[in-house]
């Protein structure tokens, strides 16, 4: 078993969800934290609460990960601190017919869920390499294996985490270093995600969607394992499987219609 005592990590998007839940679990085998996102509120109900449930030290940044050389900035924030795992979990979804959506507001996920998550990956996997040791966590999405209508762009975005996190994952694995890389590719989450993407809950929604914290507590277990992808609950590891005997344009038009609002 790794122990993480006295480590650190670094998270982005912790205010809710997945990031709230990886600060709770990563406390609680006693990393102290370095926690991010922009709502300052949030963060710091969630910081009283870790340390006085675990007794760990907390460090809130409040940014905003989407804006042009935001990574860079948070980077030169916690460069000295030692950081042990960078958790990439800030992301968000944008669900609507891609010819209806703003090219600028998805310029500003592309930014959040790419640019921000790829910069902060090579800027710590340069010092996790020199100290042959640390953890880089991506939260991808089941979405990275499938061609997804209304979240095209999203999608894309995963699609390119996932591999991303896998090919350095493998380069780092050759060249002998003690750098684990995972990513984590959940389905649908009882997350704020539906309802910040614009997406209704539909009855397959309803009936498909799983649990934020035991899905954070497998990832965790994953990257500690060096698993290069962690996909919680069954039925999501067989959709994927069984996605790929379809053609890509056979599964399209079944995720368009699983997931299309009805009005």
């Amino acid at each position: 078993m790794v122990d993480l005592k006295g480590k650190k990590a670094l998270i982005t998007g912790a205010s809710s969800g997945f990031g709230a839940d990886f600060a709770d679990i990563l406390a609680e085998k006693g990393m102290d934290l370095v926690i991010t996102a922009r709502r300052e509120d949030k963060l710091n109900v969630l910081k009283e609460k870790i340390v006085e449930k675990y007794g760990v030290n907390v460090r809130i940044i409040v940014m905003d990960l989407s804006g042009f050389d935001a990574a860079v900035e948070l980077y030169e924030k916690v460069k000295y601190e030692n950081i042990d795992m960078l958790v990439n979990n800030a992301g968000y979804g944008m669900y609507e017919y891609f010819v209806r959506q703003d090219a600028a507001a998805l310029n500003k996920m592309v930014q959040l869920n790419i640019v921000s998550a790829v910069t902060l990956a090579n800027l710590f996997v340069k010092d996790f390499s020199a100290k042959n040791s640390g953890w880089i966590l991506n939260v991808a999405s089941f979405a990275a294996f499938n061609p997804t209508p209304f979240y095209a762009v999203y999608g894309a975005t995963k699609a390119f985490l996932m591999n991303f996190s896998v090919a350095i994952r493998t380069e780092l694995k050759k060249q002998g270093k003690n750098v684990c890389v995972t990513a984590l590719c959940p389905g649908f989450t009882a997350t704020e995600f539906v309802e910040r993407a614009g997406q209704k809950r539909s009855k397959f929604l309803e009936m498909s969607i799983g649990k934020s914290y035991p899905a954070a507590v497998e990832a965790i277990d994953g990257l500690l394992k060096n698993k290069p992808v962690v996909m919680p609950r069954i039925m999501n590891r067989f959709a994927a499987f069984f996605l790929r005997f379809l053609p890509r344009s056979v599964a399209a038009e079944a995720a368009f219609m699983s997931i299309r609002n009805k009005s």
